[in-house]
């Protein structure tokens, strides 16, 4: 006999596959493009898709945008162009939790509709296809963050950023795997299988965000958007060759994006976008701050957006190794590259910094993840009867760092929380720094 669990997971990847349009379903797609030889997605992608589609994924969200206002583009060809080429990714990589391809097809006839009326497009991101990581809330959507239990259950509502993208014209058409709990480097669960790099297929697409970083390296999106605490928009930019920022906290909104630990505030986590260029990161950055998501949102603060002008003299710092995990040779050789470019670079002052006490803030890191106990994690796990996924094993399981704190412990955790705070900030301030290049990862 199937285990409950186990027919809610069947049932949901079936789902999942029949919300493909039939005519871009290719079997053993995966296969023939490693027969071919290929490992990046992109390049084999380029190899089988019409040349119309291919021009316009290739073009930058400015310049889709433009083209769609000037009327050279509608919103139905961009998002069709880009809605294939991401489920033809999906067929390869994984990447997709949901998908609602018709929804989409459908904004965008209507987009188009209102441009022939009005002969103006409703924002900056008109007919523009935008992917969202799984806990982005979409009405009558599930946010599963990777859990069995939450497999089937609908949002009510939107989530703020969701509104405000949309407000701005952008078409929404999938929402892209997670990890268990989002509390993983890579991107597995029990409900999707393991989701694979777009830039190499062999390797991880990194996590939590790994759906949306490996989707938008395929091409299947120019930008999305995920959250982020320990790395989980910065783990899958690197490891799928995006550009991506982690903002500063109370950058963005993150009312309605669910979440887990969600009162957890002492490292709050963030919400920021991956992208395809470093134009195309900035440009989503702008359009957010500019939808003054501090009017419905009090943890967002009211700050316009500010254009960064650098400085005519800059001292960069360059981390080589943490001291307690030393990074692969190819990370260390790569560093003493930028090391050196750097030192003839004009008006850049280059040194090598370490940071003060790492392995105290690692621990700090780790007791916050952990101080529950995993309690919240099993007890999720419990409502469908899905075992804890290996992932999530140096959380809750043999490796779990602690019991769970009472509420002494919690307090007692925050403030040293606070006190390494402070002497990062020292350490930025007292050394001068304009800015630090170090590895994301190790490995």
């Amino acid at each position: 006999m199937v285990e409950a669990w186990k027919s809610i997971v069947e049932k949901k990847r079936a789902a999942l596959a029949s919300a493909i349009p039939k005519e871009w379903v290719t079997p053993e797609l995966k296969e023939d493009m490693i027969s071919k030889g290929f490992v990046k997605t992109r390049d084999y992608l380029d190899t089988i898709l019409p040349k119309e589609e291919i021009e316009i994924t290739s073009k930058t969200i400015p310049e889709l945008s433009k083209l769609i206002s000037t009327n050279e583009l509608s919103a139905v060809q961009v998002t069709k162009a880009f809605t294939h080429r991401a489920m033809l990714a999906h067929q390869i990589l994984g990447c997709c939790s949901e998908i609602f391809v018709d929804q989409a097809l459908n904004r965008a006839a209507e987009l188009d509709e209102t441009f022939k009326e009005t002969g103006k497009t409703v924002g900056a991101l008109h007919g523009i296809p935008i992917s969202l990581k799984d806990q982005v809330d979409l009405a009558q959507i599930p946010s599963s963050i990777g859990y069995v239990s939450l497999a089937n259950q609908k949002k009510t509502q939107n989530a703020l950023l969701a509104d405000k993208l949309l407000e701005q014209g952008a078409v929404f058409f999938a929402k892209t795997c997670v990890p268990m709990a989002m509390m993983a480097p890579e991107t597995a669960s029990n409900l999707y299988p393991y989701n694979y790099s777009a830039a190499n297929i062999n390797l991880s697409s990194g996590g939590s965000s790994g759906g949306e970083g490996s989707l938008i390296a395929a091409g299947g999106a120019r930008a999305g958007f995920g959250p982020d605490i320990g790395g989980s928009i910065r783990i899958p930019a690197t490891y799928n060759g995006l550009f991506a920022i982690k903002p500063s906290v109370g950058r963005g909104s993150y009312l309605r994006v669910s979440n887990s630990y969600e009162a957890q505030e002492s490292i709050p986590s963030v919400i920021g976008p991956l992208a395809q260029t470093l134009e195309e990161v900035e440009f989503m950055m702008e359009t957010v701050v500019g939808a003054k998501c501090w009017l419905d949102d009090p943890k967002v603060l009211p700050l316009e957006w500010r254009k960064y002008v650098i400085p005519d003299k800059v001292k960069i710092g360059v981390w080589f190794d943490s001291g307690d995990v030393e990074p692969m040779p190819a990370i260390t050789r790569v560093l003493g590259e930028v090391f050196e470019d750097l030192s003839q670079a004009p008006g850049v002052e280059v040194v090598k910094v370490q940071w003060p006490d790492h392995s105290r803030l690692i621990k700090a890191l780790f007791n916050v993840f952990g101080a529950d106990g995993g309690k919240e994690i099993l007890d999720e796990c419990k409502k469908s009867g899905e075992p804890v996924h290996d992932l999530l094993d140096y959380l809750v399981g043999s490796k779990s760092p602690q019991p769970a704190l009472d509420i002494n412990g919690w307090w007692n955790l925050c403030q040293e929380v606070y006190r390494i705070k402070q002497i990062y900030l020292h350490f930025w301030k007292d050394n001068g720094l304009d800015a630090i290049v170090a590895p994301v990862m190790a490995s």
